[in-house]
Parts: C-alpha cells; sequence; structure tokens
C-alpha cells in the first residue's frame, strides 16, 4: 500500500484468463445455476460462441488486484460491457482520478480483450 497522486497508475496487468472447468468452479462455489455459464450448447441457442465467464470473476479480479495495490476498498462500482470467454486473457488499468483531503483515493479501471474489447470499467475507493 502506498501514497497515490491524480494520475498515477494504480494498475495496469494481465490477467490470464480463466479455463471452462475454473468458470465451473466458480459457477458452483457462488451457486450460480445459470446454465450460460456452464453448457456450451446453451451458450450457443443464446447466440455466444461459447460459456462466459461470470461477471463476479472480473469484479474478483479487479478487486483483489486493487487491494493488493492500494489497500481495503471503500467502494468498488463495475459495469459490464461486454461478454468474456474462456481462456481470454484480461488488461486491468486503473488510474488516480482524485485523492481527497482525508486521503481517501478514487480511481477508474477498466477491463479490457488483449484485442482491446473493453469488457468492464468503473470506479473504486480506498483510504
Amino acid at each position: 500500500m502506498g501514497r497515490f497522486a491524480t494520475d498515477d497508475t494504480v494498475l495496469d496487468i494481465v490477467v490470464k484468463g480463466a479455463t471452462r472447468s475454473r468458470i465451473a468452479l466458480f459457477s458452483e462455489g457462488t451457486e450460480d445455476p445459470n446454465p450460460i455459464h456452464t453448457d456450451k450448447a446453451f451458450a450457443a441457442a443464446a447466440g455466444f460462441p461459447d460459456v462466459l465467464q461470470q461477471g463476479p470473476m472480473t469484479t474478483a479480479h479487479v478487486a483483489r488486484l486493487l487491494t493488493e495495490r492500494a489497500g481495503t476498498l471503500r467502494s468498488l462500482d463495475i459495469t459490464f460491457k461486454a461478454p468474456v470467454f474462456p481462456e481470454e486473457d484480461l488488461r486491468i488499468t486503473a488510474q488516480v482520478d482524485s485523492v481527497a483531503a482525508d486521503g481517501s483515493v478514487t480511481c477508474r479501471f477498466s477491463v479490457e480483450k488483449i484485442d482491446g474489447t473493453i469488457t468492464a470499467s468503473g470506479i473504486a475507493t480506498w483510504g
């Protein structure tokens, strides 16, 4: 955990894509019954080329990495913009937006596929 200033880069890291089995385990662990995460035929019938990684899996990556780098989060607001499929690596970046007088820090973050497709974005606060 360190001190941050406006425009500092907090994160710029690539997270290895989740396997189908890891996505299935995440569904089981979170008690997510939606077959779009575990059944390729179901996902295809819904118009997708493969099962979808759960949004909360992306959220977990962002929360873990920000916590490791910055400390305990006060808030994390994320918006999902595009599906993530098995084995798709994700680049997570975060930049400080503001530092308040009380020391709290707000940053904007983005999650994108290696091809540049933004899959999620949001704002996090800590301190």
